[in-house]
């Protein structure tokens, strides 16, 4: 075969190498931004690519104007989209892929990118200008420092796509992974939206709708409705309420002692807590939350920790309203069941703060050691210790959509916030003493998951 030793080879394959990735590279910035629009069609879709070279650009509508912050807007000329750059575009970035989906003009679109460094470019210019459109401060001033600190970069990072650690899933042999979860489709109610699940541990969940509940069976893989429906029967008071057609409609609901009773608010009633019989499906006591004698409306309740739901006798919660956090105790003797006409027990504060004002909290939820997640209408999530409620341990910043619902996971790690347009699902991390807390000052990753994420893995 000749003379050829092993050093020549090698260098003939490695210059074969650098030609094919340079040829490739070619390839690629010869196709330009390519922009995409989702199509639908009946009950299917698809992508369909609209222009091989797009031109994406960014621009001030302010620039003109001195004394006004600057305002970004994104324009893509191919799909005459000229949209404000903020949380509406639900942005869903893919570093790997070279690609980035977003909501703009009611449609869904998608820019691949030839090049990594085509990419970072595009997702940095539009991270801090969503940034500066959110904040009314530039990402890189040190207002954002002050204000921010260490969340500053949390939801705006080019490379977060990348950096995002995976959710650990525990596949033991009594618990099914993931990808083993089977749903059992529930046959919909023509004028009754779901408003609400009530999760058991037990044998059964719930689906809110309305003043109605659905019964649904937890199985080893999930729930499937058992087709069983019920409401509670109100208090009665007065007249009688007309068989057959109960009242009762709960905002916010509990379970409690063991999963056989509920803890309910109902947006008629504010300061009232309703304390309802799952197996007799009727309200059978009705509370006043009350501090030095004085009537106090709660937005949400919560258990003070996340097993307390199974616990006979609990007789401790938390509540919240705008500006208020409460620590509430139900030990009253005349509250263990009211006859007609009786007046309502007292729900008693035992600790909390009212806060001045700009707090705005909207919901909240607790993990098994008692740490107190809250979310806020201004987008914001506060951390708050088992020990106190009178200063949040940890804020993170939003996105500017008022979060409307919290939980967390039994052992802390994972929070997860809703709003009307997206998820947010942030991981915690271990706190300095080595012990793991929710309330730690940094968190490993936050993703946001946009309610149009599932239309984007469709192939390209």
């Amino acid at each position: 075969m000749g003379n050829t030793s092993s050093t020549d080879l090698q260098q003939a394959t490695n210059e074969a190498e650098t030609q094919v990735k340079e040829q490739q590279a070619e390839q690629e910035a010869a196709h330009g931004i390519r922009l995409y629009k989702f199509i639908t069609a009946a009950s299917a879709g698809k992508w369909e690519l609209l222009s091989s070279h797009a031109q994406p650009r960014f621009y001030d509508t302010n620039e003109d104007q001195r004394n006004k912050q600057p305002e970004y807007y994104l324009e893509v000329d191919a799909g005459e989209i000229d949209q404000r750059a903020d949380n509406t575009l639900c942005y869903v970035a893919d570093p790997a892929a070279k690609r980035v989906t977003f909501a703009a003009n009611e449609g869904l679109w998608a820019l691949k990118f030839p090049s990594s460094d085509a990419y970072r470019a595009f997702m940095t210019e539009l991270e801090d200008d969503v940034f500066q459109n959110t904040y009314g401060f530039s990402r890189d001033s040190s207002k954002a420092a002050k204000e921010l600190g260490d969340f500053k970069n949390m939801f705006f990072n080019a490379e977060a796509g990348e950096a995002a650690a995976p959710m650990e899933v525990d596949a033991s042999p009594d618990r099914p992974a993931i990808g083993e979860l089977r749903e059992k489709s529930t046959p919909a109610k023509a004028g009754t939206p779901i408003e609400g699940m009530v999760i058991g541990a037990n044998r059964n969940s719930y689906l809110r709708r309305g003043a109605a509940f659905d019964v649904m069976k937890n199985v080893e893989a999930g729930v499937e409705d058992t087709g069983i429906t019920f409401s509670f029967t109100p208090l009665k008071r007065g007249a009688p309420a007309s068989p057959g057609t109960p009242t009762f409609t709960p905002s916010k609901v509990l379970l409690a002692n063991g999963e056989r009773t509920m803890n309910m608010l109902s947006p008629g009633a504010s300061s009232k807590l309703f304390h309802a019989d799952v197996e007799y499906q009727k309200v059978v006591s009705e509370w006043t939350f009350q501090k030095d004698e004085v009537d106090i409306p709660q937005a949400d309740i919560a258990h003070d920790h996340k097993a307390s739901q199974l616990e006979d006798g609990a007789n401790t919660l938390l509540g919240l309203d705008a500006n208020r956090l409460c620590k509430w105790d139900l030990r009253d003797p005349r509250g263990v069941v009211q006859e007609a006409g009786d007046a309502s027990p007292i729900v008693q504060w035992t600790g909390g703060k009212d806060f001045a004002r700009g707090t705005n909290f909207s919901c909240m939820a607790t993990s098994g050691a008692g740490h107190v997640v809250v979310g806020s209408k201004d987008g914001k999530i506060r951390l708050y210790s088992s020990k106190t409620l009178t200063q949040a341990k940890t804020s993170i910043p939003g996105l500017g959509k008022a979060i409307t619902a919290v939980d967390v996971t039994y052992d802390g790690q994972w929070v997860l916030a809703t709003t009307d347009d997206y998820l947010m699902v942030i991981k915690s991390t271990f706190g300095d003493d080595g012990e793991q807390d929710l309330v730690g000052p940094v968190f490993a990753a936050a993703h946001t998951v946009q309610r149009l994420l599932s239309q984007q893995r469709s192939s390209m």
